[in-house]
């Protein structure tokens, strides 16, 4: 079955199509004002092929085949569509891929991505720490390289897809979103009662992301000047997640959030994510080195005029920001997410 459909999505790529999407990229990170701004669909207009197979995710994290079919569903239609998506995959084994490097257990439910099984208590944390960095093939760092290698070897006999399919950092979170998933909503707690501690699991894991995504390039052969991630191309080396910072203080960020993240932005480059409202931290975070992006998944839940304000003070570009939200007149600094509205364009 697979070979049927990589035979099929390899006699339709476009690699002028893709040199175009790389080059809107790189003109909206340079703030090169545009006459069309990057956009992805949010939902896809009608496309004349749809029939590819749709697995279930738990399917998919047994069955590494599976699991290549489920990721170029995406860029198959959105190929189609001709919008700014560029052909990108990941080793797509969730959120616990650094929390089972460092020790924890995961589990997975009938319906979503993996959920992480915290150390039990303080203890555990100080096992962890006093452990130093593991080997990259713990846990799920194995499976996540090994994947990788799969995807290599069974594009390598379809030259257009090997030649265009990025394969980009799978998710490894961020520092603090990393400590939570190890500890637990302990962690909350540990701020005021520990907070050595916390800095002694964050430190280490700053060094496991570095050490682990360092290995990762050296596999796909990728630097840090460009990447992928989701629907989106972006510069810098990683993704940073910033989700579970949300719910601290613009201090408590300060101290527990920024200082890590900006180790591995020294490290890499890159943009950073969060879902939720993070107006107490916006105004440091754009002040990050190494900062080209970020991604605000909510922007109805955020202080947008702050946020758009920040971004073009500190040439960070907005990423995949729904077209609602917009500026009338933007031109450049941002990319869109689109939505297909049938007749009304």
């Amino acid at each position: 079955m697979l070979d049927r459909y990589l035979a099929r999505f390899d006699r339709a790529v476009d690699a002028d199509h893709y040199r175009r999407v790389e080059d809107a990229y790189r003109r909206v990170f340079a703030w090169e004002e545009m006459d069309e701004l990057p956009y992805v669909w949010a939902s896809l207009p009608p496309v004349p092929d749809t029939e590819w197979p749709e697995p279930a995710y738990n399917d998919t994290f047994a069955d590494r085949e599976l699991m290549l079919l489920s990721q170029l569903r995406q860029p198959y239609l959105h190929l189609q569509a001709r919008d700014h998506h560029p052909l990108a995959i990941r080793t797509n084994y969730g959120t616990v891929i650094l929390p089972s490097i460092l020790g924890a257990g995961y589990r997975l439910t009938e319906t979503s991505l993996p959920w992480a099984d915290h150390l039990p208590d303080r203890d555990a944390v100080r096992r962890v720490v006093d452990g130093g960095i593991p080997d990259v093939r713990a846990g799920l760092g194995a499976v996540c390289l090994d994947t990788a290698e799969y995807y290599f070897e069974t594009l390598r006999p379809y030259p257009n897809l090997a030649r265009e399919t990025r394969i980009y950092h799978p998710d490894l979170q961020g520092p603090f979103d990393v400590a939570h998933l190890v500890w637990g909503p302990d962690i909350f707690l540990a701020l005021y009662d520990c907070p050595d501690l916390v800095h002694a699991l964050l430190d280490l894991i700053v060094e496991t992301y570095i050490a682990w995504l360092r290995h990762w390039k050296g596999l796909v052969g990728e630097g840090n000047d460009w990447t992928a991630h989701w629907s989106i191309m972006m510069r810098g080396g990683a993704m940073v997640r910033d989700d579970t910072p949300v719910m601290l203080s613009r201090a408590q960020y300060l101290e527990f959030v920024q200082p890590y993240d900006q180790r591995i932005l020294d490290a890499f480059g890159g943009c950073i994510h969060y879902c939720g409202r993070g107006d107490q931290f916006i105004e440091p975070m754009a002040t990050s080195a190494n900062l080209y992006g970020i991604n605000a998944s909510q922007p109805d839940w955020n202080d947008m005029d702050l946020l758009w304000r920040l971004t073009r003070q500190h040439r960070l570009v907005l990423l995949d920001l729904h077209e609602d939200y917009l500026p009338a007149g933007a031109r450049t600094g941002v990319t869109v997410r689109r939505e297909w509205r049938g007749n009304r364009g």
